[in-house]
């Protein structure tokens, strides 16, 4: 699977967020151990490749050195593109325990995104160092990084207009802010499902044209995206298998309410009838004579 797939993914979890920050499922325990392994092996191969840049570099071997940027170019804009998906998991993570008083996803979550923004930082170093790689690779590499910091706030900001906790985990607070005030105004509006197909296009299309066709870890990105999508429980889709809106589940859960409230306002009502007092006294002889 191709990172701008992971891209794509993380766009449509955060179209689908608010809902899941409304309901306040719970995530099963098998799709947070599968998020879990998934990440923590993709983190592992990130770590084995810049180890091998490192022991080039301590070599002084610039030959080496150049070879790793050939070979490893795809790695690094990996590992920018994924933050996408990181961070907003991480972030519907934290606002859906938070909001139904559970410690159970966010960990899990939160210890994931921090590692990615470690290796992150790592990448950065490199860039900064340069050694082995040339301009136009430094240069596109920072355009890149640049791209998905400004839609890292656009994703964030959708997410946050929900729940302004969320805000943290935007990489320009001003600019995320921003786009929650921009969210906050189609939040109820029947354009936000066409607002979010065009959201995810364009940072579809943006993305694809800055990385290589080819992937450089595609089982490693298809796990993680496995296990994503091991958190969409089967109520959360119609019964065509679309994934249901905001509005259709606040129906649903207003309707529920309503139906107990009436069953609520009946009930003491019908206990105190005269008609319930018959049916009562009938019910407890007709016991009465199946016991005997």
């Amino acid at each position: 699977m191709h990172v701008v797939k992971l891209a794509e993914l993380a766009a449509v979890m955060t179209h689908h967020g608010p809902a899941l920050l409304y309901r306040h499922a719970s995530v099963s325990p098998e799709a947070v151990n599968c998020y879990w392994t998934a990440s923590r092996q993709r983190l592992e191969l990130w770590h084995q490749a810049l180890i091998r840049f490192q022991r080039a570099k301590d070599d002084a071997d610039s030959s080496r050195v150049q070879e790793w940027w050939q070979d490893h170019i795809g790695v690094v804009e990996e590992i920018l593109a994924s933050e996408l998906l990181t961070r907003v998991m991480a972030a519907i993570a934290d606002g859906s325990d938070r909001a139904s008083g559970r410690d159970e996803f966010s960990p899990i979550a939160q210890a994931i995104y921090l590692s990615h923004l470690e290796v992150r930082n790592r990448v950065q170093m490199l860039l900064l160092d340069r050694r082995g790689c040339s301009v136009s690779d430094a240069m596109r590499l920072n355009r890149l990084r640049r791209l998905v910091e400004r839609w890292i706030d656009v994703l964030i900001g959708e997410l946050a207009c929900y729940d302004e906790e969320l805000l943290r985990y935007g990489v320009d607070e001003e600019r995320t802010r921003c786009h929650a005030d921009d969210s906050d105004g189609l939040a109820s509006s029947p354009q936000r499902q066409m607002v979010g197909c065009l959201i995810r296009a364009s940072m579809t299309d943006s993305i694809q044209r800055r990385v290589a066709e080819r992937a450089s870890l595609p089982l490693a990105n298809q796990a993680v995206a496995e296990s994503v999508l091991l958190m969409l429980r089967p109520e959360m889709f119609d019964s065509v298998g679309v994934l249901k809106s905001l509005c259709l589940h606040r129906i649903e859960n207003q309707a529920t309410r309503t139906d107990q409230m009436i069953d609520d306002y009946l009930r003491p009502n019908l206990d105190d009838s005269p008609t319930a007092s018959a049916i009562d006294t009938v019910n407890d002889t007709a016991w009465a004579q199946w016991y005997r």
